[in-house]
């Protein structure tokens, strides 16, 4: 029985560090929002945000995730 609690610990611990869903736990996932919040209040579609955080692009900081095009989904507080 203690075995297979075990896996299932190290299952959950395997799935949180390589899932991204927890860096928005230590601070670390939308952190360009947080840190200049006037200029994405305006902000309405995934494609303004993708102008930015682009692989071409030098404006903004590289997207971590270039094929997710659901931006405003995951950060739109």
């Amino acid at each position: 029985m203690k075995k297979w609690y075990i896996k299932l610990f190290l299952t959950g611990i395997a799935l949180f560090l390589l899932g991204c869903g927890h860096t928005a736990y230590l601070g670390m996932h939308g952190s360009s929002i947080r840190l200049s919040p006037e200029i994405h209040e305006s902000m309405e579609k995934d494609v303004q945000c993708l102008e930015c955080h682009d692989l071409d692009s030098t404006e903004g900081p590289v997207n971590p995730h270039p094929d997710f095009t659901g931006c405003i989904k995951c950060h739109n507080d």
